[in-house]
């Protein structure tokens, strides 16, 4: 569990959110990681890259998108290197996205740690983030698991996914439940061991191809084929399913590593004009959509 951080951690940052909740503002050719809503006016996609690059050196870190994309990624990421950009000839979800980032690291080192990161998120308590990310990795370095953060619910959010803790196991999840309804949403706050799914993933890079080959074999058998045919005649061929549905909820080795930041998930026009007032941020709307934003 002490086990410091190495050369072998790397971050996969996750650039195929489409924003449909946020139409029109957010569209095909600029999807809501590249909005702009903080008052320093970066995106949001670059505010996750400066987030991670305290915790790790911009070699070590990893963008996979759409091919589509890759001029906004140049201009927020210009010291990217061709190594680190995995691009996809077509959008086909998180699950076929961490199982190619896994094998291509794996491919490299054999120890791999691999961090997953969405790019559309809004953090508060930067450093309380960084914390909890070196606490997963230093988790998931040490076993053969997966890992999740977790933050502790502070209302019945309905439009996020909850993990269920384990009594007897502080950190062991014992069930995922997406965006359960308020009722149930309550019964879980109520509860006490019930914690938001951050959408942070950390595990070996082994770890994770092991854990598709048992519960998602049909992804898997389409990675192994990539070597010999090519991410551009393979990946069309892949489901359209999140890591979530795919691997999480069916593996047995699941673990939580608890955050204590403040985290906003930018899935709506009601939470993206909050996030807008308390950055300072003007706006244009109608009709109650966020049109522009100043």
């Amino acid at each position: 569990m002490s086990r410091p951080l190495t050369h072998n951690v790397f971050a996969v940052i996750l650039v195929g959110g489409k924003g449909k909740r946020l139409r029109p503002l957010s569209t095909d050719k600029r999807p809501k990681a590249f909005l702009s809503v903080s008052r320093n006016r970066r995106t949001m996609f670059r505010a996750t890259l400066d987030r991670i690059e305290k915790i790790l050196p911009a070699r070590n870190i990893l963008v996979s998108a759409n091919k589509a994309h890759l001029k906004l990624i140049k201009k927020d990421f210009p010291g990217l290197k061709r190594e680190n950009l995995i691009l996809e000839p077509v959008s086909r979800n998180t699950a076929p996205a961490v199982g190619l980032a896994a094998l291509l690291l794996n491919r490299k080192y054999k120890d791999a740690v691999i961090v997953v990161i969405p790019s559309d998120q809004y953090i508060l308590d930067e450093a309380a983030y960084a914390a909890a990310i070196k606490k997963g990795i230093r988790f998931a370095a040490g076993q053969d698991c997966l890992v999740i953060l977790g933050l502790k619910p502070s209302y019945p959010a309905t439009g996020f996914g909850y993990l269920k803790l384990n009594t007897k196991h502080a950190h062991k999840v014992a069930k995922f439940t997406e965006k359960p309804d308020l009722e149930t949403a309550r019964k879980f706050i109520k509860a006490g061991n019930y914690f938001w799914n951050a959408g942070i993933f950390i595990f070996r890079a082994e770890s994770m191809l092991k854990a598709m080959s048992r519960h998602a074999s049909g992804i898997f058998k389409l990675l192994m084929r990539i070597e010999k045919q090519g991410i551009k005649n393979v990946y069309k061929k892949f489901p359209d399913i999140s890591i979530d549905y795919a691997v999480m909820e069916k593996a047995a080795d699941i673990y939580c590593v608890k955050g204590a930041y403040r985290w906003r998930d930018i899935g709506n026009f009601e939470a993206l004009k909050e996030v807008l007032l308390k950055e300072g941020r003007a706006f244009r709307e109608k009709n109650g959509k966020v049109l522009k934003i100043l």
